[in-house]
């Protein structure tokens, strides 16, 4: 018998030591502490605790007391940040007695980290990353997944923080539609690709209300500033090609972008024969000028492009556009730009034969302009009519050849 009773106080003994799974995933990287449980009998948790977080979360929500119930509590061990470190934040690694705490009110759900007040001043914190509703958390992950496109699985809820926006809009400025002055209590949610393509967002930023009928993908927060090496890169790019000095070059505007290999708002380019996977890219359009030029560069985190067909001048354009009437005798409204490309003349002639031998040996920037329109005798014949230029005058035609459609047209680009 005295064996026996000396193994059960043992096997007791070894119950109490082994500690309980930690059933939360928290909103920052957890401590230590925050991953055990007691190793001894952990007393119930207070009622003013209890009082305290109801309270917090019918205040938040504005609903009556009596709407807010406790739906479970669980055990645990916290340190001084209760599990949940604010950014920059120093957790002192002390063991408190604490409790997880899932309270609901209304359509929410929220998981709080508690103490006693004896133990701690600040006795709560809420678990927001765990506490948002998981229609809202689909939701964004899903919108995300269709943007990005990655494989299954790679894109995660990373933080999520309560806010209350100022309009039913959420603060992002609308065109379409009419923003209303009502609060609106919400979320800002922050998700990260674990492989993010080099044109997508380092973090995918969303606004929604509470219970996600409204989410709204943040793009300016998503994407971020431009860093300053890359504008001063650009300037000098320009001045480059333009053979401008830099000083005379300045940034006009830079606008945050989403554009897609079928057009839209975005990058020129040129017709293509089969039509491209349709993927999203995420940058900036810059702007930059110098007295005689408007350059527009297109821009993500790893590479800038210069847009010729959107940077060079209309009159040059239309001035083309005329000449190619001219060749063809046929209004001039029947023709339209096709391509432009920036290109350094070898010459004073441009690149053109015709009187070559007074052309002089020098380098001269300009444009390269591709002008499309029937034909002069067979108007089911597309033709190229070829121009070149310098950057901001003297149009000379370069000949024309036909035209020949590619086997699928895509018809967003231009």
């Amino acid at each position: 018998m005295k064996l026996k009773a000396t193994i059960v106080t043992m096997v007791s003994c070894l119950t109490l030591a082994i500690p309980s799974t930690n059933q939360y995933t928290f909103a920052s990287a957890p401590s230590r502490l925050s991953q055990v449980t007691p190793s001894s009998r952990v007393s119930e948790i207070p009622k003013s605790v209890i009082s305290q977080i109801r309270q917090d979360m019918a205040k938040r929500l504005n609903l009556k007391l009596g709407d807010v119930r406790v739906v479970r509590v669980d055990p645990k061990i916290f340190d001084s940040c209760l599990g949940l470190p604010e950014k920059n934040e120093k957790c002192k690694e002390i063991a408190y007695t604490a409790w997880a705490v899932r309270v609901a009110g209304g359509k929410q759900s929220w998981l709080y980290h508690v103490v006693s007040s004896k133990s701690l001043r600040n006795n709560f914190r809420v678990n927001w990353l765990e506490s948002l509703p998981q229609s809202v958390r689909k939701k964004a992950i899903s919108n995300a997944t269709q943007l990005s496109e990655p494989p299954i699985d790679t894109i995660k809820i990373i933080s999520v923080e309560p806010r209350v926006w100022k309009n039913n809009c959420l603060e992002l400025p609308k065109t379409a539609q009419r923003c209303n002055s009502i609060q609106t209590p919400g979320w800002l949610i922050k998700l990260k690709n674990n492989k993010p393509h080099p044109k997508e967002p380092l973090e995918w930023v969303y606004r929604s209300d509470l219970d996600g009928k409204i989410l709204e993908f943040d793009l300016i927060a998503s994407v971020g500033n431009i860093s300053q090496k890359t504008i001063a890169d650009i300037l000098l790019n320009a001045a480059k090609l333009s053979q401008i000095e830099r000083s005379a070059w300045k940034v006009d505007k830079v606008q945050t972008l989403q554009w897609s290999s079928y057009g839209g708002n975005g990058r020129s380019r040129p017709i293509q024969g089969m039509a491209p996977v349709k993927d999203n890219v995420f940058g900036w359009k810059m702007l930059v000028s110098s007295p005689k030029q408007q350059w527009v560069y297109y821009v993500t985190r790893n590479w800038v492009e210069f847009d010729s067909p959107q940077s060079v001048p209309s009159y040059l354009v239309e001035e083309a556009t005329k000449m190619a009437a001219a060749q063809t005798g046929k209004p001039a409204a029947n023709y339209r730009l096709h391509w432009v490309q920036h290109v350094t003349w070898g010459d004073t002639c441009l690149g053109i034969s015709i009187n070559k031998p007074a052309c002089q040996k020098t380098s001269v920037p300009g444009w390269s302009i591709q002008v499309i329109g029937p034909g002069e005798t067979d108007t089911s014949m597309f033709m190229i009519f070829n121009f070149h230029s310098r950057l901001d005058r003297d149009v000379r035609f370069n000949g024309s050849n036909p035209w020949l459609p590619p086997p699928v047209v895509n018809p967003g680009l231009r």
